[in-house]
C-alpha cells in the first residue's frame, strides 16, 4: 500500500526530464504554471499528474500536467462519490489488466505520478501493532524527482457537478529495500521508464516490479 507521498521540486525539473526524451510538456496557455510544493499528499486530495494530451496518439503527442483526485472512481460507478468504498488508490500490478475497475484505464489511460518521496509506517512497539507508530521518509538518492506508473479515470457521480476525474497508482511485492517495513510498495520509475508505461503498445505491465536494492532510502521522519 501507499497511502501517502508528496512532491517537492520545482516545475523545471519535470519539464527538463521530459525534454530530453522528446516527449514535451505542452500547457494551453503557454505559460508554465507554479507547482506549489506538497508535502504530505493523501488519498482524496487532488494532485498533480502527468498524461499523454492525446489519449489516440500515446505521448508522442506531447503530456499535460493536470490536478485529479487521488482515489480512482471507475467510470461505471453511478452512485454518491463516498459510496464508492473500494480502495482504489492503489492499484495491484498482479490484476492491474484485469480488474474491472481498472482494465479499461489500463488499456487507454495511463499517467505519471511525481514523486520526491512516500512514507511508510512500522510500530513502535512490534508487540502492538496498532499502538504508536514511526513514519518514515523514503527517498530515492540520485533521483530528486521520480514516477508512480498510475491510470486515469471519469466518471460521473450522481453527487458530482459535471465529471469527476481521478487517478490511481501501482503497487507491487515490496522489494529488498521496503520488505522490512512493509509487505508491499509503490512501483518506482525515472522519467525514461516512465515513458515506456505512457506508451500503450510497450511493456505495460512487465515494469511493474520493485526497483533493484539499494534504490531507496528510509529517514525517520
Amino acid at each position: 500500500m501507499c497511502n501517502a507521498y508528496g512532491y517537492l521540486a520545482p516545475i523545471d525539473k519535470l519539464i527538463d526530464s521530459f525534454r530530453q526524451l522528446d516527449l514535451p510538456l505542452r500547457f494551453d496557455d503557454g505559460r508554465v504554471p507554479n507547482l506549489q510544493p506538497r508535502d504530505l499528499i493523501r488519498p482524496t486530495d487532488p494532485a498533480p499528474i502527468l498524461r499523454a494530451r492525446d489519449t489516440g496518439e500515446g505521448a508522442a503527442a506531447g503530456l499535460e500536467l493536470v490536478e485529479l483526485r487521488w482515489w480512482l472512481i471507475p467510470f461505471f460507478h453511478r452512485g454518491p462519490v463516498k459510496a464508492w468504498k473500494a480502495m482504489t488508490t492503489n492499484a495491484r500490478a498482479e490484476t492491474i489488466a484485469t480488474t474491472p475497475a481498472y482494465r479499461e484505464a489500463y488499456a487507454r489511460r495511463r499517467c505519471l505520478v511525481p514523486a520526491t518521496h512516500f512514507f511508510e509506517w512500522t510500530p513502535l512497539d512490534p508487540a502492538k501493532p496498532k499502538g504508536p507508530k514511526q513514519r518514515w521518509r523514503v527517498t530515492a538518492p540520485g533521483q530528486e524527482v521520480f514516477y508512480f506508473p498510475g491510470l486515469w479515470e471519469q466518471s460521473r457521480p450522481s453527487d458530482h457537478d459535471g465529471p469527476l476525474q481521478s487517478f490511481t497508482l501501482a503497487t507491487c511485492s515490496a522489494g529488498e529495500d521496503v520488505s522490512p517495513y512493509h509487505i508491499r510498495q509503490p512501483v518506482i520509475l525515472d522519467a525514461a521508464a516512465g515513458a515506456q508505461w505512457l506508451d500503450l503498445s510497450g511493456p505495460g505491465e512487465a515494469q511493474l516490479r520493485p526497483p533493484p536494492a539499494g534504490t531507496l532510502t528510509f529517514t525517520a521522519d
